[in-house]
C-alpha cells in the first residue's frame, strides 16, 4: 500500500473549521495576556480589571483550550478519511506529524512559554491514532472509563502541582531555567493528557458519526442547538459561577462518607463538563451560522485565516509577546485591563497579518515546517509554487 499521502488543499479545506480554530486560539491569547501573565501580588482590582476578567473567566476560561481540542480531533478524522479514500497508508504520516509538534512544544515550552500544549497534542494524539478503528460504542465506553474512573485516579496519586507557585522572573536567563523546571513539573500532572485525549476521542466522534457535518450543514438543527446552549448559557452562569461556590462546595467539605463525597464531585464535574459542551455549542452554532450566511460570510474572512495557519500564530504570540513580558518586566506585573489592551494590539495585528499572508501562501510558515517534516519533503508553501506543481504533469501529459 502506498504512503504517498497528501496535505488538503486550501480549495478542498473546510473553511468552519479555520473559523472556529481562529476563534478558539483568540480566547487562548485572551487567557495568556489576562491570566497567565499575571498581576503583582497583593495587586487590587480596580472596575477596569473586574469588567475584562469576569467575562473572561466565565466564557473564555477553559473553553477555548477544549474546543481547539476538539477541532483536533475533527481535523483527524478529516485527515483519516482522505486516507481511506486514496487507499494510502495513514500511520506514518500522522505519527510522523506527531513527533514534530512534540518536538516543536518541547523548544516552545523551554524557550518561551510554559503554556506550551503542543506536546499534549503530539502524545494525546498518538494514542488517538491507536484507537481510530475502534468501534463506536466502544469509544463511548473507553471515555466514559477515562472520566468516571481514570481521572479520578490519577488526580488522586498524581504530582506536578508546584509548577503553578513557582515565580516567573523577568530575565530571559532565569526565565528558561523557570521553563525548564515549570516543564518538569507540569508534565506530571497526568490528568491533562487524559482530559485531552478525552476530548479528541469527542471530536473525533462528532466527525465520524456525522454529527459536526449535520450541524454545518443543516440550519434548523443548528439553529435548535443554538437556542438551546443559549437557554443552557442562562441557566449555568449562575448555577456554576454563584450557587455552587455559596451553596455547594461548603457542603462536600462536610460530607462524611467517602463515597458520597465522591459522588457529589463526580455530580460537579460533571455539571462543569456539561458547561463546557454548551459553551463550545454555543460558539460554534453562532459562527458556522455566520459563515453560512452570504450578506456577512466576509466577517469571518480575518478569522478564518488566522485560523488557517494557527499553528505559526501560537508560535508567534510567544516569539513576540515572551520577549517583550520579560523586557518590560510584565510577568506577575500585568493587570488584567492592561493585559487585555495587549491582546486587543496582538490580536489585530495577527489578524492583519494572517489576512496579508494567506493572499500570497498556501499555508503560515509553521504549518510548513511541520508538514515538511511530517511529508518527509519540502512543500510548496507559495501560491504561485502550487499552482506550477499542478500544471507540470498536464503538461507532460500533453506532451505524450
Amino acid at each position: 500500500m502506498s504512503t504517498n499521502l497528501q496535505p488538503v488543499q486550501r480549495d478542498q479545506r473546510d473553511i468552519s473549521l479555520d473559523i472556529l480554530r481562529g476563534f478558539a486560539l483568540a480566547g487562548v491569547l485572551l487567557t495568556f495576556c489576562i491570566t497567565d501573565v499575571r498581576s503583582a501580588p497583593g495587586y487590587t482590582k480596580n472596575f477596569f480589571d473586574d469588567l475584562v476578567d469576569w467575562p473572561k473567566w466565565i466564557f473564555v476560561e477553559s473553553r477555548m483550550y477544549t474546543m481547539l481540542i476538539i477541532i483536533f480531533g475533527i481535523g483527524f478524522h478529516v485527515q483519516l478519511e482522505k486516507a481511506k479514500r486514496k487507499r494510502v497508508t495513514f500511520a506514518p504520516v500522522f505519527l510522523r506529524r506527531a513527533v514534530g509538534l512534540v518536538i516543536i512544544g518541547f523548544i516552545h515550552a523551554i524557550f518561551l512559554s510554559t503554556r506550551d500544549i503542543l506536546m499534549f497534542y503530539g502524545i494525546a494524539g498518538a494514542i488517538l491514532l491507536l484507537v481510530r478503528n475502534a468501534k463506536n460504542w466502544h469509544l463511548w465506553t473507553l471515555m466514559g472509563f477515562i472520566y468516571f474512573v481514570a481521572i479520578p485516579i490519577i488526580v488522586r496519586i498524581q504530582t506536578g502541582f508546584q509548577a503553578f507557585s513557582l515565580p516567573q522572573p523577568n530575565n530571559y536567563i532565569d526565565h528558561v531555567q523557570h521553563n525548564w523546571q515549570y516543564f518538569k513539573l507540569y508534565h506530571q500532572i497526568y490528568f491533562i493528557y487524559a482530559e485531552m485525549l478525552l476530548h479528541f476521542m469527542f471530536g473525533y466522534l462528532l466527525a465520524r458519526t456525522g454529527i459536526f457535518h449535520k450541524i454545518r450543514d443543516d440550519k434548523k438543527l443548528r439553529q435548535k442547538l443554538m437556542l438551546t446552549a443559549l437557554i443552557g448559557t442562562v441557566v449555568m452562569v449562575p448555577l456554576y459561577y454563584f450557587y455552587f461556590p455559596k451553596a455547594v462546595y461548603p457542603l462536600l467539605d462536610n460530607l462524611k462518607s467517602a463515597w458520597v463525597q465522591q459522588l457529589a464531585v463526580t455530580g460537579v464535574r460533571m455539571t462543569w463538563q456539561l458547561w463546557i459542551i454548551v459553551s463550545v455549542t454555543l460558539y460554534a452554532t453562532i459562527l458556522i451560522s455566520i459563515h453560512k450566511s452570504a450578506k456577512r460570510r466576509h466577517w469571518l474572512t480575518p478569522l478564518a485565516s488566522f485560523g488557517q495557519m494557527s499553528l505559526s500564530n501560537y508560535l508567534m504570540q510567544s516569539i513576540v509577546l515572551v520577549p517583550y513580558l520579560l523586557a518590560f518586566n510584565k510577568y506577575d506585573n500585568m493587570p488584567p485591563f492592561k493585559g487585555f489592551v495587549l491582546f486587543v494590539v496582538m490580536l489585530t495585528l495577527q489578524l492583519a497579518f494572517s489576512t496579508w499572508w494567506m493572499t500570497r501562501h498556501i499555508m503560515g510558515p509553521f504549518e510548513w515546517l511541520l508538514r515538511s517534516f511530517t511529508y518527509w519533503k519540502w512543500q510548496p508553501i507559495k501560491k504561485y509554487e502550487q499552482r506550477l506543481l499542478e500544471v507540470i504533469p498536464v503538461i507532460a501529459v500533453e506532451t505524450h
